[in-house]
């Protein structure tokens, strides 16, 4: 779904978010996920929220590294493990899926270190085009999303 902006970069701001999370939330709900994973940076902010939404306590990160900035490295790199004892069923969040490559090195490794953990995912935006698609989304991402959260709390937004 495109929000509806005709240029190249969208701005997601605070409101839009909020509204996003309920809807998103209770796509995730019929999951009913004990751990919460979010993909370090983009998606801590919504794995918090979701978190809230849920009512799950258990939330952890994994950084995961595919751009620099606005430019996407030819190789990923993962730094971090989790524990996920006593999990059963993780919700791993990123706030975008853009060329998939992270879920992609990601689930496999999660898989593997946590056999008998059933893992799903959650993305507010997706490109058709990823190499994975999330087990839950809500928009199609058809321009480059500007997050509030990576704008309004830069230090020279603040000053």
């Amino acid at each position: 779904m495109h929000l509806g902006y005709d240029f190249q970069m969208i701005y997601y701001n605070y409101d839009q978010f909020k509204n996003d999370i309920s809807r998103l939330g209770t796509l995730c709900e019929s999951f009913k996920p004990d751990t919460i994973v979010a993909v370090a940076r983009g998606g801590m902010t919504l794995a918090h929220a979701l978190c809230m939404h849920l009512d799950v306590r258990n939330i952890q990160s994994i950084r995961c590294e595919s751009y620099d900035g606005d430019e996407q490295r030819i190789s990923l790199t993962i730094v971090g493990e989790s524990t996920f004892l006593p999990s059963e069923r993780i919700l791993v969040v990123d706030d975008i899926v853009d060329s998939g490559q992270t879920l992609h090195a990601l689930l496999p490794l999660l898989q593997s270190n946590n056999p008998d953990v059933v893992f799903k995912t959650a993305s507010l935006f997706t490109k058709p085009t990823a190499l994975v698609q999330p087990d839950f989304s809500l928009y199609e991402a058809t321009d480059w999303i500007d997050f509030f959260w990576e704008r309004d709390f830069l230090k020279s937004n603040l000053l």
